[in-house]
């Protein structure tokens, strides 16, 4: 059952991630409304309705195929326009941004609701046109179903110009590093394990490894499934990889506490999904990895904007301090209270390391740049104040800036920009020497 809720999982991630998925949908709901309103059109409850709206219903069958025409047409242009605008964007988000930011970009939910209903439209003004009969007995027009089409004609137009007004501020780089921000900040809160109680992991010499059976990315954790595999064998289990990380095949990164059969051991694969796509929804750490990347793109000598890497900095100095406020180890406990799934937990100097120190490689000639990845740490040293006992980790990382500075021709303007700031670090030290002066 966990190996097909496994399979499940991924079928719908790669189902819902999709830029058909939301227009098939709404174009299927269309389809079903034309069908109920041509089975209904002529229906004696709708009578006294045709009636009182008989000044804005269409008379002639001319008439009528001339509007659904007109209206087909127009919105097919409409359709190609807003896809053709979107495909620029994922193109330009690719080539000056990151290629990992495409997945949010596609998935954003408005863009392909608006293609759904102008496709859904196309469809129900189809099915109409179809169901105009003028035999020498009768004509038979559906009039409201045409009125109905005009309004939605209509709305089309009012969800285009808000199309154009989205697009238009998707594309900034300030909007996208925002919501990949917000996404980060809002995964964390989710995984807030400050009311926790800290504990010592224990001790796992004679625990079983548990290895891969397929190579790729390690992008999600499916700890629900983990739990109840742990509760219902009576095991302990600790994941030792953290999501993101690249495994071959026969990696080991699962641990259980005692022998268990090949049959469990497949079930606790299964419950860790492997796929392309970093989504920030998944885990933290792929919101930490898209800002870095942006940031160290735009200071590639064909984009040259460091004002992008600058803000993308100070966010990142934001997400950092909130990393720092979470506690080191998390676990799950089962219904008696006592832990029974450990997982691991991003730590600081691997964010750090891995999301930083690229900036300041590709930015290293650049002051702006330098100074404020400096004042980036000068905030996470005040946020370690209250003694979180990262202040050794830190001033690592000012003292290898430091060098990277010394490295480098700035001029004495420069460094005395430089040496304010240390002397600010300094000022706040409890642990660690000083910081020695430009």
């Amino acid at each position: 059952m966990i190996k097909i809720s496994a399979h499940i999982r991924k079928f719908f991630r790669k189902i819902l991630s999709s830029i058909a998925f939301y227009p098939s949908a709404i174009a299927l709901l269309f389809l079903i409304f034309s069908l109920v309103m041509v089975s209904i059109e002529y229906k004696p409850f709708l009578v006294p309705l045709r009636e009182f709206l008989d000044n804005l219903l269409v008379k002639g069958p001319e008439n009528a195929r001339l509007i659904l025409g007109t209206l087909m047409g127009s919105l097919i242009s409409l359709m190609v326009f807003s896809f053709s605008m979107v495909m620029v964007v994922l193109s330009q988000a690719s080539s000056t941004l990151s290629p990992r930011v495409i997945p949010a970009l596609v998935g954003k939910k408005y863009h392909q609701v608006v293609l759904g209903v102008y496709l859904g439209s196309i469809v129900y003004c189809l099915i109409l046109i179809t169901n105009i009969h003028v035999t020498p007995e009768k004509t038979e027009i559906p009039s409201l179903g045409i009125l109905i089409a005009i309004f939605l004609g209509i709305t089309c137009l009012g969800m285009f110009i808000y199309f154009i007004d989205s697009i238009s501020r998707s594309i900034q780089v300030d909007t996208i590093m925002e919501e990949i921000f917000n996404g980060t900040r809002s995964k964390m809160r989710s995984v807030d394990n400050q009311d926790e109680e800290d504990i010592d992991l224990p001790e796992m010499d004679g625990w079983k490894v548990i290895l891969t059976k397929e190579t790729g990315y390690l992008k999600q954790i499916h700890v629900p499934s983990l739990k109840a595999i742990a509760e219902k064998e009576s095991i302990k289990i600790a994941v030792v990889t953290n999501p993101g990380f690249f495994l071959v095949k026969n990696y080991p990164f699962i641990m259980v506490d005692k022998p268990v059969t090949e049959d469990i051991e497949n079930k606790i694969r299964t419950a860790c999904t492997f796929y392309a796509e970093e989504h920030v929804g998944d885990h933290y750490l792929f919101g930490f990895k898209q800002i870095s990347e942006i940031a160290v793109k735009a200071l590639s000598p064909g984009i040259n904007d460091p004002g992008t890497a600058v803000k993308a900095i100070d966010l990142l100095s934001i997400l950092f301090i909130d990393r720092m406020n979470l506690r080191e180890k998390l676990y799950e406990t089962g219904s008696d209270g006592q832990p029974v799934l450990y997982l691991p937990e991003v730590s600081l100097d691997y964010l750090l390391y891995h999301n930083i120190m690229p900036i300041r490689k590709y930015g290293e000639s650049d002051a702006a740049v330098m100074f404020n990845i400096l004042e980036c740490l000068k905030n996470l040293i005040y946020a370690d104040s209250s003694q979180k006992g990262y202040e050794r980790v830190l001033v690592r990382y000012i003292s290898d800036l430091r060098e990277t500075i010394v490295a480098n021709n700035f001029t004495p303007l420069d460094h005395e920009q430089f040496n304010h700031l240390i002397f600010k670090i300094n000022e706040h030290l409890k642990y660690s020497d000083p910081i020695q002066m430009l």
